[in-house]
């Protein structure tokens, strides 16, 4: 539901949005619009590398959104969470820190607190993949293009592209010597500096070399620290030299580097009630809780009215916290790249595509969400020790390929290569506070564990894609990839949390606490099959069919047990898509039009819960037998007249669980225990939801069945709709421009329980920016207001937080605590921004 801060009563705002963005363009088009020069009464070509070889968008078949220089500047996107509110296809998933954070596509994604759990949706920059998926979640730099190619794409990029791929393309290196700068600021203190230059020094060398700074403080304020949290910065370096020793020969060197600081992740709390009577009945009330009678987890030396010291639970949109750990991720990213492209003497090209890059990281979180000792110290009085978490990452990664491109010309093209790549991930985990004298073990106070892991996988894979035009208006294209894996882990887990580094560890048991699996080999066939009818010069239609391939996978987490310790079995997928492409009115508008289906086997998932009275998160992989997502999605482009363009998209995505027996339960304290018995009325277990049974007679553990369930973190429908506007001013050397943006998203399950609490409601966010700009662009200053209506909406409705009671026992009644983590956007902001080249 989207909210008015003043009026927390409904507002449908989609249809006014949409009017006012449009008519603020179509006035400012109008008052200022002169005759422009006769070629740029047409669209421009889209070209994209989704084939590993340019291609113009129009003539590929295939799903694919794109994001251009242009739109990219005028959004002042910075980092994916960008790229995905603009993208229809694409939703994200937020965790407790950004290294669990997850890029859904078309309803499809791979949500893991743990490092054994590869991602659904690959992402790569300039040909060379990233070995986590997280490691994404940065500032993006020098981009001129975002591709974002939907279903499978393991043919060409591998098995963490089971769902699909994000192909990001930095600026190239043409013409000579340019120099750019940018800054910007806005009123809620976000900064960003960006310095760049590129172009050829000589006939033989050329250079680019970008730099950027950005901070945002973020949104919620620390009122024990007095600083504001739930916000990003970072410092990212890039380069580009190039070389051609011959006329044949380039030479490509790629360094980067990235230092990224994340505090997003912080909750606050913004409900505070208490539930009576049966949901199962029809009889639920919730009514606000008292917080001068509320406890932490009904500890009496906890009241809420010191933990809760200057908050208001009770307020939606509460932006206060307490907190005396850190929460977030901060990380460092060094890479290198090198690229050496040679012409054959029949025009075909042979490159070499060779990097290595490494991620160093810490993360830690405030686990129990306040600013005072929560746990007891053995032989000390009281409670003296606060409940955190906290650990780090060190991901290396190595990648070759060889790829043999063909001329583009002729009836057959094609491309074909080698692919290698080496990653290994280790990770040391710490949460909870327990050390001896205590006999520290699993279930001990704050649920501990201390734990050292390591994943590695090798991949070799060869693979080829071929375009035939065999008739002269039908092509086919087709494509296969064999790839071999071998992957394993190493973990070892100890419940003392004073035990910081390797010298001072001393893990459990073997086959108890000590696990390993090695060796573990994986092969795979995937394939494209596409046919393609040019059915007159603007109007292209294909079908399209593919399969993806995800390797095993290893759920080293905290909760790991021997019954757990092998492979989980890897993830498949199949597509089948119907789609149409058209340029129309002599190319002022371009359409793109898809119907799909993809079912996914095997579906590898991290599902999270937590249980009564403890606020610690748990894990468990699961491998669910088949998920199925089936939509609708729709890009277009409308040149209106020179200067005055319009873009429209739309996705209509619904992802199913087709079989799953042995689902998890959510919590329902309105399920109560029969009288004379130990299970519910209907025979489910109490205080879980009355479709949860004993997964055996007997056992306190349940399950359902969500066979026909919602998969959750994906919206029915979204819809971005944008334009923009560049007019001359009578009389004046500057020109000027308006741009909006007016975007929509349905209502979605974000619990893949299928809790019908965990529901994010829908909303609708419009943008407006305006600005000046020198007719050669040397100069551009720039204003957009973001969330021009300033309309209220909370993203997570499940986000995790503090647990009390209306008590100060164990026992008292329970209190429904909602927490929720903001978007970037949730409330108004203003920014202004200056844009130079010379």
């Amino acid at each position: 539901m989207v909210h008015n801060k003043d009026n927390p009563g409904c507002i449908k705002v989609k249809p006014l949005a949409a009017l006012v963005a449009v008519a603020v363009l179509s006035m400012a088009n109008g008052a200022g619009a002169q005759e422009q020069p006769a070629e740029s009464a047409k669209l421009e070509t889209v070209i994209v590398t989704a084939n590993k070889r340019v291609e113009k968008l129009e003539s590929v078949p295939m799903a694919i959104s794109v994001l251009t220089d242009a739109e990219i500047a005028r959004s002042n996107i910075r980092e994916i969470e960008d790229v995905v509110a603009l993208t229809p296809s694409l939703t994200m998933a937020s965790g407790t820190t950004a290294a669990n954070n997850a890029i859904f596509m078309r309803g499809i994604g791979t949500v893991s607190v743990g490092i054994g759990v590869e991602s659904d949706v690959s992402v790569i920059i300039d040909d060379i993949p990233i070995a986590t998926q997280f490691q994404a979640f940065r500032d993006l730099a020098d981009v001129a293009r975002i591709e974002v190619l939907k279903g499978p794409q393991s043919t060409l990029f591998g098995k963490s592209a089971v769902a699909g791929a994000i192909n990001i393309v930095t600026r190239p290196i043409t013409g000579p010597m340019v120099y750019r700068g940018s800054s910007m600021l806005t009123n809620d203190g976000e900064w960003r500096l960006g310095l760049s230059a590129g172009g050829m020094v000589s006939d033989t060398f050329g250079m680019r070399v970008a730099a950027n700074r950005t901070r945002m403080p973020g949104n919620f304020h620390n009122l024990k620290t007095g600083e504001d949290v739930n916000g990003s910065g970072g410092s990212t370096f890039m380069a580009k030299l190039s070389w051609r020793p011959t006329s044949s020969l380039d030479v490509d060197l790629m360094p980067s580097y990235n230092k990224q600081d994340n505090t997003r992740g912080v909750t606050a709390v913004n409900a505070f009630y208490r539930n009576t009577g049966s949901a199962a009945a029809g009889t639920l009330v919730s009514t606000p809780a008292d917080v001068s009678t509320a406890y932490l987890n009904g500890n009496p030396l906890l009241p809420a009215s010191a933990t809760l010291a200057g908050i208001n639970p009770h307020d939606p949109g509460n932006r206060n916290v307490r907190r005396d750990f850190p929460t977030g991720l901060w990380s460092r990213t060094s890479g290198l790249g090198l690229k050496l492209s040679y012409l054959l003497p029949n025009e075909a090209t042979l490159m070499s595509i060779s990097s290595y890059s490494r991620y160093k990281a810490n993360d830690s979180r405030d686990q129990d969400f306040v600013d005072v000792p929560t746990l007891a110290r053995p032989g000390v009085p009281g409670l003296s020790v606060g409940n955190n978490q906290f650990g780090t990452y060190d991901i290396r990664s190595e990648t070759q390929e060889l790829r043999l491109v063909s001329p583009d010309r002729g009836t057959l093209r094609y491309v074909a290569g080698l692919w290698w790549a080496r990653n290994e991930v280790d990770r040391h985990f710490i949460r909870g506070f327990c050390v001896a004298p205590t006999a520290c073990a699993a279930n001990s106070p704050s649920s501990p564990t201390n734990y050292y892991t390591d994943i590695y996988n090798v991949n070799k894979a060869v693979f080829g894609q071929a375009t035939w035009e065999f008739l002269p208006t039908w092509t086919l294209v087709g494509g296969l990839r064999r790839n071999v894996e071998e992957s394993g882990y190493h973990y070892k887990r100890s419940f003392y949390t004073d035990q910081l580094d390797l010298a001072s560890f001393r893990p459990g048991p073997v086959g108890i606490d000590q696990f390993a699996s090695t060796g573990n080999k994986d092969y795979a066939t995937t394939g494209k099959l596409s046919i393609q009818k040019q059915v007159t010069r603007d109007l292209m239609v294909y079908l399209m069919t593919a399969t993806g391939h995800k390797g095993r996978a290893y759920d080293v987490t905290s909760g790991l047990t021997a019954a757990a310790s092998a492979p989980v079995a890897p993830e498949t997928s199949r597509t089948l898509e119907l789609g149409a492409k058209a340029n129309l009115f002599d190319n002022r508008m371009s359409v793109a039009a898809t119907v799909f289906n993809t079912e996914f086997k095997g579906y590898q998932q991290n599902v999270s819960f937590v249980l009564p009275n403890d606020p610690t998160i748990y894990t468990q992989l699961n491998s669910i037998p088949l998920i199925r997502t089936r939509g609708v999605e729709i890009d277009t482009h409308f040149l209106v007249r020179p200067g005055f363009t319009l873009n429209a998209s739309l996705a209509y995505t619904r992802p199913t669980i087709e079989d799953w027996k042995n689902g998890p339960c959510w919590n329902d304290t309105t399920n109560v225990v029969a009288p004379g018995s130990k299970l519910a009325a209907n025979g489910s277990i109490p205080g879980r939801n009355a479709s949860c049974f004993p997964i055996i007679a007997g056992s306190t553990t349940g399950v359902q069945d969500l066979t026909g369930g919602v998969f959750p973190g994906t919206p029915k429908l979204k819809v971005n709709i944008g334009g923009n506007s560049d007019f001359k001013i009578p009389g004046m050397t500057w020109g000027g421009f308006v741009n909006g943006n007016v975007r929509y998203q349905s209502e979605y399950s974000t619990n893949i329980n299928n809790d019908p609490r965990s529901v994010n409601s829908g909303y609708t966010i419009a943008d407006l920016g305006f600005g000046l700009r020198a007719r050669n662009d040397r100069y551009r200053l720039s204003f957009r207001i973001n969330n021009l209506f300033d309309r209220f909406y909370i993203p997570n409705a499940n986000a995790s937080g503090p647990s009390y009671r209306a008590g100060p026992t164990a026992t008292s009644p329970n209190i429904t605590v909602d927490s929720w983590v903001p978007p970037r956007d949730v409330f108004r902001f203003y920014t202004v921004k200056l844009d130079v080249k010379f």
